[in-house]
């Protein structure tokens, strides 16, 4: 050994050598693994917090069925900035231009004529009907029933509801739980029970309704590539036709 080096890193154990220098670089990877998946729940919370937040003071304020809508458009817009602070745009998570018009028209039959089935199948079930008290005052009011069809159904509902659930809620979920097929499966089904909360208004058969349409929509989005129009005309087509029916007052509670 030159007399200018002092002992090697062979002198020393071997072992305890490789602990040594697998320590550090194991824990920042571990940090670094971790930070992102944290930062992901976290917004998740945040958004659904503000949410709920949003729905319950305004409320107590006045019951009003457009109470529902406000609340998503305040959570979307928090999402959207959220993504802008880490450069990204709705577009990345599918809500971008459709290049297929034909495969964008099958899938969303596709999903609306399933989606029909579900209240169908639920019927079977011992459950209390569907409580359709907020709507109370819709059939035959022509002014209420545009406002619920155009601006509440196809804006916050179909457009607003997809975004922020199959898209924003579902994609940072998935981040969170590992961006595996697994956390893929475990973020379709947390979004769907997030969904059902939010249609507590309607009781535990519109909850189990919304939980179920909710995992269809998912699974849809994953199906077909990730892409949100085939589940933002079929979540359209589906609210527009129950609006319809409440406002020719032929609507089923169950």
């Amino acid at each position: 050994m030159p007399a200018d080096q002092g002992p090697g890193i062979s002198s020393l154990n071997p072992e305890a050598t490789r602990h040594a220098m697998a320590a550090i670089p194991t824990t920042d990877i571990l940090q670094s693994q971790l930070r992102p998946r944290l930062a992901a729940l976290l917004e998740v919370a945040a958004v659904i917090v503000l949410l709920y937040a949003v729905h319950g003071v305004l409320r107590r304020i006045d019951s009003d069925m457009l109470v529902g809508p406000f609340a998503v458009l305040v959570a979307l817009a928090f999402a959207t900035w959220l993504l802008w602070r880490r450069g990204v745009t709705w577009e990345s998570l599918g809500f971008g231009r459709p290049t297929n018009p034909g495969s964008l028209a099958g899938w969303t039959v596709a999903l609306f004529l399933v989606e029909m089935t579900v209240p169908q199948l639920l019927r079977g079930l011992d459950l209390p009907p569907q409580d359709l008290s907020l709507f109370a005052d819709l059939p035959g009011n022509t002014a209420k029933y545009l406002i619920m069809l155009i601006p509440v159904s196809w804006g916050t509902a179909a457009f607003g509801e997809e975004l922020l659930y199959r898209g924003f809620i579902n994609r940072r979920l998935t981040d969170a739980f590992g961006d595996t097929a697994l956390a893929a499966g475990l973020a379709l089904l947390f979004q769907a029970f997030l969904f059902s909360l939010a249609h507590a208004y309607l009781g535990a058969r519109g909850m189990l309704n919304a939980g179920c349409l909710a995992l269809l929509a998912g699974g849809c989005y994953l199906a077909c590539g990730r892409r949100m129009w085939p589940l933002i005309l079929a979540h359209g087509m589906v609210d527009s036709l129950a609006m319809t029916m409440l406002y020719l007052g032929v609507a089923h509670a169950g």
